[in-house]
């Protein structure tokens, strides 16, 4: 059996995510746009405790890819958006947790993806219905 490497794991964890995503939002939760979407953080991914936080009141949720542009320079609007649909708490524990360090093991991003994957499975059979 062929090893997987941490960075293959990553790379497929975030695909993962998107597909979820995409499924479960279907359009820029900003600006409703159905165009170029894909994942967006509301903190930057590079802290691995929310990268694929895929929970409602999550770090990820889909955005067209100028909203998601946008955000790099002016968070306000999709910052706003978070606050105006979960409110200002949520929006606190989510910067918490995000600010939380956490360094995932191959095993743990292993475990992630089986998980990730069974969610997808189930949102393509329900999506079928």
């Amino acid at each position: 059996m062929r090893k997987i490497s941490r960075k293959s794991l990553i790379k497929k964890l975030d695909g993962l995510v998107t597909q979820i995503l995409l499924i479960r939002e279907g359009k820029c939760v900003v600006c409703g746009s159905t165009k170029q979407l894909g994942t967006s953080h509301i903190f930057s991914r590079t802290h691995l405790a929310t990268r694929w936080d895929i929970e409602e009141k999550g770090n990820c949720h889909i955005n067209c890819w100028p909203c998601n542009y946008l955000h790099t320079h002016n968070t306000y609007p999709y910052n706003n958006w978070f606050i105006k649909k979960y409110g200002e708490k949520e929006f606190d524990n989510l910067y918490a947790r995000w600010n939380q360090v956490s360094h995932l093991k191959v095993w743990q991003l292993k475990i992630l993806k089986d998980e990730f994957e069974s969610v997808l499975k189930d949102l393509q059979k329900d999506s079928q219905k």
